[in-house]
C-alpha cells in the first residue's frame, strides 16, 4: 500500500473504540440535551399529539445523547464539529417546526466548525 493512502484503521488506529461516559464534554452535553428535551416536553405535552412529540423532541434528544457518548475523534477539527452538532440536537429539541431548517444547517455547521478549528491550530502555532 502506497504510503499517501489512508490505513483501513484510519483515524482511530487500532485501539479499540470506547465510550465516553467518563467524559466532561460528554456528561456536559449529555446533560444539556436532556435538559433541552425535557424543557421542550413540558412546554409542548399537551399541544402535540403523540407522534410530533416523538419525531421533533425524543428523537433529535437520543441521536444528541448518543453523540455525546460516542468516542472522540482524534482531530480537533472533528471534535470540534461532533461537539457543536450535539450543541445542535439540543437547540433542535427546542426548536418545533424549525426543526427541518436547522436539519438543512448542518453542512453550514460543519463548515463554520473546520473554519473555527483552522483558526484555533493557527494561533496555537504561533
Amino acid at each position: 500500500m502506497p504510503p499517501d493512502q489512508p490505513r483501513p484503521d484510519y483515524p482511530y488506529g487500532t485501539a479499540p473504540l470506547l465510550r465516553q461516559w467518563n467524559g466532561r464534554w460528554a456528561q456536559c452535553l449529555a446533560a444539556a440535551v436532556v435538559l433541552c428535551a425535557i424543557l421542550s416536553l413540558l412546554m409542548h405535552r399537551d399541544d402535540w399529539p403523540l407522534q410530533r412529540l416523538a419525531l421533533w423532541i425524543v428523537f433529535p434528544a437520543l441521536l444528541g445523547i448518543a453523540l455525546a457518548f460516542a468516542p472522540d475523534p482524534p482531530a480537533l477539527i472533528s471534535r470540534l464539529a461532533k461537539r457543536l452538532t450535539v450543541a445542535g440536537c439540543a437547540i433542535g429539541t427546542l426548536s418545533g417546526s424549525w426543526l427541518a431548517p436547522m436539519i438543512l444547517a448542518v453542512p453550514g455547521l460543519l463548515a463554520v466548525s473546520v473554519a473555527i478549528g483552522m483558526l484555533y491550530e493557527g494561533r496555537r502555532r504561533d
